[in-house]
């Protein structure tokens, strides 16, 4: 009977009950999580603070990473959908780090990981936004004065028009 209900859908695909602990980062924070179960599409979690529906998690327990959408939540269980398919061994296997991997805004590392250091990819930004503040400024000032001028040169002439009619009258009658 369970069956012939069946026809038409998809198999829902094996769910892998675990209980791992992890760190979820979303928006500006990381949170503790607990991943209950595992699929090579998803997984189930929960959390004290559960996302909303529809923001986007990057799960991670050791050096593996989970990235994906969360397309349900009912109180502090929720679902995600992983952008990538997920190895479950590998995330099942993974050892736990006995420390938070370091980064590079310790004070105690000293080794930069990113090709050009922040500080200097964020100086050369200010830098280069000062210059295009400079410059727009002077081209607004162009503009104006140029405006500026033309509009006196109008004013000028209507000026030269309305005095003139006056005095050639004069002047003819003389």
């Amino acid at each position: 009977m369970l069956r012939a209900l069946q026809i038409g859908y998809k198999p829902r695909e094996t769910r892998h009950p675990v209980l791992i602990p992890a760190r979820m980062h979303v928006g500006a924070s990381w949170i503790e999580v607990v991943i209950h179960n595992l699929s090579s599409g998803g997984a189930l979690v929960a959390s004290d603070e559960a996302p909303d529906r529809g923001t986007y998690v990057e799960i991670r327990r050791g050096r593996q990473t989970i990235i994906g959408r969360v397309v349900w939540r009912k109180n502090r269980f929720f679902g995600i959908q992983a952008q990538d398919r997920i190895d479950i061994a590998v995330i099942i296997n993974e050892p736990r780090l006995a420390s938070r991997p370091r980064s590079a805004n310790d004070p105690e590392s000293s080794c930069e990981r990113r090709a050009r250091p922040r500080m200097e990819a964020d100086a050369r930004i200010a830098r280069q936004l000062e210059s295009s503040r400079r410059w727009s400024a002077a081209f607004q000032f162009g503009v104006f004065l140029v405006l500026a001028l033309i509009a006196a040169g109008f004013a000028a002439t209507e000026l030269y028009d309305v005095l003139s009619r006056p005095f050639s009258e004069v002047e003819s009658h003389l």
